[in-house]
């Protein structure tokens, strides 16, 4: 039998207990929260601005019965479960879908949809706040002043409806949504704010002799934005709006880098080399500027290449042998988790390198990872067993129960 690490012994020891922090103060809850204890023998308390710096910390997990083998496909029994700062605050059934791209954690909230197959429902915590006709997965939602914005695909993959409190302003039987909740810079997900007006954007297939193409319509509330035509872009791998302009990652085979950035009609070359196959490409906002995040790879024996690029050239680069779970925007100390084979490999806090063991977690979903304040937020599922963990910078916070943790939001 391979040894065990010593922090492996630990937290088989606590790993059934709730989080050391769980029902303390939060300025007691630091990396350095031992010093609390110095200053108050000295008659003094802690400074309203380190409690200001520490912001709450929210985690989802899809929990089932003791012995249930989730893993094999059995799920029933399935619930959601909602922590803030290691206290459970919500319990609900997952309902007809046990799914981790079936809910998410924004403002504090669980939100969750639904469906029986002939009705969805959206729900924020306990409450039922809209349903319509139809089976639809939720790609997109925002709320704001008593508006409900939702942007359902429906099962199947064709065709879709935008809605307003439930309210149909536009539906089409075959387009494919752009965008999805894994975007998750974007607090909507295909769903984004431009000013006070609710954007997104779909493809729309175009028979010819040939097959089909994709043209894609941007919509602004329920005006249409911008056309753009399948005989202008090869490959288009996203299309956000950002500060009243439509930009767009697209593929092209004309010149000597076929990869650009297009800000409504001003294309730029984003600079990848032909013999680079690139991924993703996705657009992300940052706190200057809209980014293209992707990576491009040559060989398996030259590694990955991940990038951060925008219209004023490239931003961030990271060269690695083994691929990255995400890259963050923002990220000056190159705070990273990386995989092997699907797995946690090893993780860069960006100050030192967690002790996590290698092989024994899985990140199930983009959500289950954040970049806040330099601090990098990780739930880190047990591959095979219950004993998962939590981690906040330097810190490691067990967690013991059956299932998967799905998602982590930063107040």
């Amino acid at each position: 039998m391979r040894a065990i690490s010593a922090v492996v012994l630990l937290l088989a020891a606590v790993s059934c207990q709730k989080p050391f922090y769980a029902g303390t103060p939060r300025w007691m809850r630091t990396q350095d929260r031992y010093k609390y204890y110095t200053e108050a023998a000295r008659g003094n308390t802690p400074a309203d601005h380190e409690e200001e710096r520490l912001p709450s910390v929210y985690v989802s997990a899809l929990q089932f019965p003791d012995g249930v083998p989730w893993r094999d496909g059995d799920l029933s029994g399935a619930h959601i479960v909602l922590w803030k700062d290691g206290e459970e605050i919500l319990d609900v059934p997952a309902g007809h879908y046990a799914e981790p791209d079936r809910h998410r954690v924004r403002d504090g909230h669980l939100w969750r949809d639904d469906s029986d197959g002939t009705t969805t429902y959206v729900y924020r915590d306990n409450e039922l706040m809209l349903s319509y006709a139809g089976d639809e997965i939720l790609r997109g939602l925002l709320y704001k002043d008593g508006r409900l914005y939702t942007l359902g695909q429906r099962a199947g993959g064709g065709g879709f409806s935008f809605r307003e409190n439930g309210r149909e302003v536009l539906s089409h039987s075959s387009a494919k949504v752009l965008g999805s909740f894994d975007d998750r810079e974007w607090e909507g997900g295909a769903l984004m704010w431009d000013g006070d007006e609710v954007c997104y954007s779909y493809a729309l297939p175009i028979l010819k002799e040939k097959g089909a193409d994709w043209e894609y319509h941007v919509m602004r509330g329920e005006e249409l934005a911008r056309r753009i035509q399948a005989e202008e872009a090869e490959t288009v791998y996203d299309i956000r709006v950002w500060n009243g302009s439509v930009f767009r990652t697209e593929q092209r085979n004309a010149g000597s880098s076929s990869l650009v950035l297009v800000k409504d009609d001003k294309a730029l070359s984003l600079g990848i080399r032909d013999v680079e196959t690139v991924h993703l490409c996705r657009l992300v906002p940052s706190e200057e500027d809209l980014l293209v995040r992707g990576y491009s790879t040559v060989s398996a024996q030259n590694g990955f290449s991940y990038w951060f690029r925008s219209e004023k050239g490239l931003v961030q680069q990271m060269e690695c042998a083994l691929p990255i779970a995400y890259l963050y925007p923002d990220n000056p100390e190159r705070a990273a988790i990386y995989l092997d084979g699907g797995r946690v490999k090893t993780v860069w806090n960006g100050k030192s390198y967690a002790d996590v063991p290698s092989g024994q977690y899985i990140l199930y979903t983009h959500a289950c990872s954040a970049l806040k304040d330099g601090i990098l937020y990780a739930a880190l599922s047990d591959a095979s067993g219950n004993n998962h963990l939590l981690l906040q910078g330097e810190q490691m916070l067990p967690f013991c129960f059956n299932g998967c943790f799905t998602g982590i939001w930063i107040e």
